[in-house]
This record gives structure tokens, sequence and C-alpha cells, in this order.
């Protein structure tokens, strides 16, 4: 269809347009519809060092994508009425062991993210040993009450199919999903050998700050990986295939009947407030089309998977590094569907700014923490950050409103995020143990802080790659840590644990619902040296 042709040459004209704002050397897009492949765009470097460009046959890992694979043989093993879906998971896993203080959580609880289990620090080589660590873990609520994102308990999911089956998940993922959809190129573990024909996976050069554009890629770790909630490596024609079956309805790996729990969202997450997690994909309505999805990130490595069952497209996007890929995709499927109904693509507007600032006057003017003075200034529609003789211009933080990073090496290991009153008004920004205020704050000049947290502050690391540094700081009286989380800069305040049982821990966030728990030890010369939140444990650095 000529038309088709069209809307792949603007496809790749978006993700030439896109790839230089990412994290990621390369890139590879496939669109299908119900019966086949429409075409594959794919631009970039599979491995910078040698110039080796990405194919269409070029493999990433999919990452948390690969928990839909394993969501379809637990359906299978449920209608085969092997596997009891609404049982304790410690009654189908006599030693599993998992806490159940709130009581019994099931298969059903951990496939739809509502065990009220931690996320995971990724600090264990296998399921079995993340279950050793979870057990001595606190739960944060009832099973079934909120939705919480655990690649815990996924991994838990895994040992139940290993368990039940009597084979290990990748096999199982082989034989039950890989094999019977014709992937041949795809592979259900991590292992080392698989280094060999698989895209070199990337990441920005500074690990303890939030990535800037300007950043250069370095290779990210290679980790041996073989659980249920991400070890899967693919390629866009694979995961193309693993669309359309999406789009069949599940056919020919599960009846209607057995599909349909991956299709029925449960659970709601409030940052995507039209959409509902099912077992292992997320299910709703965004402009105006009813979408089947799901996101994976891996060290080096991003994903996404789209369908859309109404209109019979689906679209997978791997990339080798981080990015965002949701504009992509959309665009892509945007201009397949024009093309298929005998119309233009959607034009190619700008690419995304990481300068412009729509309402750069809103943060304009003195910034003061007692001695320390900061200048907001415009050049042009960009903002400028000054202290004394130091100019450096701010990036904007895509979609993400309020927070920017500053260009300047001595100064971007935090963003610089703004704070506004109840009018919405700009009154005070944060950057670092700094709290500036400027002259419409009407609150107090200070706020003190117990004088124990002296001993926080500070830059934390620890080897594992996954997440490897915490900073913590004590800043307008809170305590606060921030870290890194795939391309999102993560605030939370730590809030001391009231319960004498629980002297010395601090829960994370403001909502004490959130399962996810900090405490330090070691205090030596008046510093702490080790960190321990949700399972991983990190240790004070020289750096500052």
């Amino acid at each position: 269809m000529p038309g088709l042709s069209d809307a792949f040459e603007h496809i790749g004209a978006v993700l030439e347009q896109r790839l230089p704002l990412t994290h990621a050397a390369g890139a590879a897009l496939a669109v299908t519809d119900r019966d086949e492949t429409l075409g594959v765009v794919v631009r970039g470097f599979a491995d910078a060092a040698s110039g080796t460009p990405v194919r269409p046959e070029t493999r990433f890992q999919i990452g948390s994508i690969s928990k839909s694979f394993a969501a379809i043989v637990a359906m299978q093993e449920a209608r085969a009425g092997r596997l009891d879906l609404h049982a304790s998971v410690n009654d189908l896993v006599p030693w599993l062991g998992l806490p159940e203080p709130f009581g019994p959580i099931t298969p059903h609880h951990l496939m739809t993210h509502s065990a009220g289990l931690v996320i995971g620090a990724e600090e264990a080589p296998s399921a079995l040993s993340a279950l050793a660590i979870l057990r001595n873990l606190r739960v944060g609520f009832a099973p079934g009450e909120r939705f919480w994102y655990s690649n815990e308990g996924w991994k838990v999911m895994g040992l139940i199919l290993e368990h039940v089956t009597g084979t290990r998940v990748d096999e199982l993922l082989r034989q039950r999903v890989l094999g019977p959809l014709g992937m041949s190129s795809s592979t259900a573990a991590i292992t080392n050998d698989a280094q060999a024909d698989c895209a070199t996976g990337y990441r920005t050069m500074f690990d303890d700050r939030p990535p800037r554009v300007s950043h250069p890629l370095v290779p990210a770790a290679w980790l041996p990986f073989n659980t249920a909630d991400g070890s899967i490596i693919s390629n866009v024609l694979d995961m193309a295939a693993y669309a359309r079956m999406l789009l069949a309805g599940g056919a020919p790996l599960l009846d209607a009947e057995g599909f349909g729990p991956l299709t029925e969202g449960v659970m709601p997450e409030r940052d995507w407030p039209t959409f509902r997690y099912a077992y292992g994909l997320w299910v709703g309505e965004e402009d105006g089309r009813r979408r089947i999805w799901h996101s994976g990130g891996m060290l080096g490595y991003t994903a996404l998977l789209i369908t859309e069952p109404d209109d019979g497209l689906g679209c997978v996007m791997l990339i080798n590094g981080q990015g965002d890929r949701r504009a992509t995709v959309r665009s892509a499927l945007d201009a397949v569907r024009a093309a298929l109904a005998g119309t233009d693509a959607p034009p190619i507007g700008p690419p995304p700014s990481v300068t412009r600032v729509d309402n750069a006057g809103d943060y304009v003017g003195e910034y003061r923490d007692g001695d320390r003075v900061v200048s907001i200034e415009t050049a042009g529609d960009r903002l400028v950050f000054r202290e004394g003789e130091r100019r450096a211009g701010l990036e904007v933080v895509e979609d993400v409103d309020d927070v920017f990073l500053i260009d300047d090496l001595e100064l971007d290991r935090w963003p610089l995020r703004f704070g506004r009153d109840e009018h919405r008004v700009v009154v005070e920004a944060f950057h670092g143990e700094a709290w500036l205020v400027n002259d419409r704050w009407r609150g107090e000049a200070a706020l003190p802080a117990p004088g124990e947290w002296d001993a926080f502050p500070g830059l934390y690391r620890r080897a594992n790659p996954w997440g490897p540094t915490l900073r913590v700081a004590v800043r307008k009286g809170r305590l606060v840590a921030e870290w890194n989380d795939d391309l999102e800069d993560v605030v939370e305040e730590l809030v001391p644990m009231t319960d004498p049982a629980d002297a010395g821990w601090f829960h994370v966030g403001i909502e004490a619902w959130k399962p996810q728990w900090l405490r330090f030890d070691d205090v030596i010369d008046g510093r702490a040296t080790r960190v321990t939140m949700n399972g991983g444990t990190w240790y004070r650095s020289f750096e500052t």
C-alpha cells in the first residue's frame, strides 16, 4: 500500500527528531495489524563504539513487558485447574513463608500489584534470594486495598509457577509463549551468552544526578537475570507477533475466558487515571481509544508496547538507553491509522524543547536562604540561574511542572524545584540543602529540624547498578531523600515512625500506606554511614 510507505517515512522522521533528546544510542520500532507486521523503522546504533547500526533483528531487553508473558502461563495453569489464583501463596507453595499480616496474599494480588509488597531494591541475583529478603520486610496494606507496583511480587509469582509446573520460569515461557508464537529470536533469561547478539545498553555517564541531554553515554552494566518480572530479550519482529496475539484476544495461547483477566483492569493508579492494571498489562482509554499496553525498563534499555484492539493495530518500540517512548509510539500509530484510512499523517510538530519555558515569568526573581542569594532570570524563552558570578541555563524536565535541571556540572547533582502557594504563585525553591524563598513568601523564614538529623545528610552509594546512589538532605525543617528511578528524579520526605517498636525507622513519603521504609545506621564521628531502604543497602560516599 503506497500510503504505508509514506507513513513509515513519517515515523522515521519523528524518530530521528526525538532520538537525540533521549539518553539512548539507537531505537527500533514496528507496527503490526492483526495479520502481519506492516513496517519497521530503525535508527541509531546498536553499538556506538563499533558503529554497528540498529537492524530489525537487533535484540533488546524488554523489561517489565515480560510480566504479561508470565501472566499468560498463570492463566493457562488456572484454566487447567492446577493453580488457584485466589488462594494464599503460602498454601500454594508451603515453603514460601511470605508475611501475611493483613490477610492472605494471592496470585491475583501479586499480578495486579495489590499485595502491599515493596517495589524492590533489586538487591538479590535471583527470585529465591529476593524472597529471602522479602520475608524480612514489612507489608504496607491489606491485599487488594491499593495499587503499588512491586517487581518483587512478580518474582514470587515466578516461583509459584515453577513450583506448580516443575519447570524453570525461562523454560516455561519458552515452551508456553515464545515457541507457540514463533518468537524464535527471543529468550526468557538474561545470560552472559546473550550479550553477543544484543544491542549494547547505555546510560548517562553520571550516576549521582538526574540525566541531562548533554551528559555523555556510557555502556550500562549487564547482569544475568532470570525472574518473571522482566528477563526477556527480544526484537521488534518477535514482539510484533506478541502484539498480534493480544489483538487476537489471546489466541492461540488462551481462550476468551482465559484471556479476559489480562485485559480487564482491576487496580487504578493515580498517575494514569484513565488506566487500570490487569494481569501484567495496563488497560484503559487514551486519546479516545482503548489501549492495552506496558512499558519496560532495564539497565541500559527501555521498551514500550501499545495495542489498540478496536483499530486492530499494535506498536512496539525498543531502545538501548533511557528516554520517552510514548510520544513516538502514539505518533506511529496515528500515522499508520491515517495511511490505512487513505488520509495524510498528522504534521510533524517541532521537537520538544529542553530550554523553552512558556510560563518563564512565574519563576523570575531573587531567592534567599540565609546569606545565599540566587536569581532566576530570562534569556529569550528560557530561564537562567545566577548565583554571584556563576550563570547557567535551566533545562526543562519533560512532563514535570516546576522542576528544572541546571546546565552546570557543579550544580546539576540536584534538580531545582519550585514551590507554589495556595494561589499557584511561585514563592520558594529547593536545591540540595537550600530552601530559598522570594519576596512573595509569607510563611516563616526558617523551620527547625531535630539535631539528630545532622548525622544523616549526604550522598550514599551501593555497588548495585540499580539505583546506585541516594541523596539525603535537611531542608525547610524536613528530612528528604532523593534518587533517580529510570528517568524520573524521585524526592520523598522521610517521616519518623512513632511506634516505639519502630524506633530509628522513617517512612519514605508522607502517605503512610506506601510500602517503603528507611533506616540510618552506624553513626561514626557524627555521621550515619549506612542507609537501609526496602531491602537495599547504601553506604556513605566521600563525595558531596
